[in-house]
């Protein structure tokens, strides 16, 4: 497995897409510090610029270079190798890169203008929505054959997770705020990682005050230790059960 992890690895080195990447998000990250004389405000758009693009460069990458790369997987498949510890490779692989480019975009410019907890909140959600939609991208391609039908619904995921659940989860929130539907508030923003990092992102920033009722639902459970905690495992189910889901379809896929 690690031979595979390391020739992948190399070969995404040499990726320019991963390159132009690392160099996109490190030209946007000093531009809005640079254009923001107030660094929290800096972070406060850099979030939403975070949250938004790196969700949606994970899987569409994830999924493209998993069917550049499939002739090589089709010729390892064939070798005396294990099929779970190829799709785990190539995945580790490309999270290894996504992540090296985001902390190098994102993570040194952030560390270099607005040190901090703020700082460390947002490299870490981000990091693991990287994991996130890198898994969900394997998942999407080891599933279809078609490269464009494969595409298209990592758009069509990126759009519901970014614009239509969290705007379903408001209205929802403001359309029986005179109910006691906090039980199901809460279990229901854990659905959708993007909603779940922005939130913690916000509590940490403390903008949570400026939202009202749905504010403080989500201070009273995540502001606590035991909300940061269940957020951290929801992250990280996210991140597992599409990784394992991708490993079992491909194990019994016909090549």
């Amino acid at each position: 497995m690690w031979k595979v992890y390391k020739y992948t690895l190399l070969d995404l080195a040499r990726n320019r897409f991963a390159i132009g990447y690392a160099l996109l998000l490190l030209l946007v990250t000093v531009g809005l510090f640079m254009l923001e004389a107030d660094n929290t405000k800096a972070l406060i758009s850099l979030t939403q610029v975070v949250l938004a693009l790196i969700p949606l460069l994970a899987l569409v990458f994830t999924i493209i270079y998993f069917y550049n790369q499939y002739e090589f997987t089709v010729l390892l498949a064939v070798q005396p190798m294990r099929r779970q510890s190829i799709i785990r490779a190539q995945f580790m692989a490309v999270s290894t890169a996504l992540l090296l480019s985001f902390l190098f975009g994102v993570g040194l410019p952030v560390f270099a203008y607005a040190p901090g907890p703020i700082a460390w909140t947002l490299l870490l959600t981000s990091a693991a929505l990287t994991l996130v939609f890198c898994a969900l991208g394997m998942l999407i391609a080891v599933r279809q054959r078609d490269r464009a039908k494969a595409v298209g619904i990592g758009l069509a995921t990126w759009v519901f997770m970014v614009l239509v659940y969290d705007s379903l989860l408001l209205w929802l929130m403001f359309s029986f705020s005179d109910r006691p539907i906090e039980p199901v508030i809460v279990p229901l923003a854990a659905l959708d990682p993007i909603d779940l990092a922005r939130i913690l992102i916000m509590l940490k920033i403390d903008l949570a005050a400026l939202l009202g009722y749905t504010g403080a639902v989500y201070q009273q459970f995540f502001g606590s230790s035991g909300g940061m905690f269940v957020s951290l495992v929801a992250l990280l189910l996210w991140i597992q059960v599409p990784a394992w889901a991708a490993t079992r379809v491909f194990t019994r896929k016909d090549l």
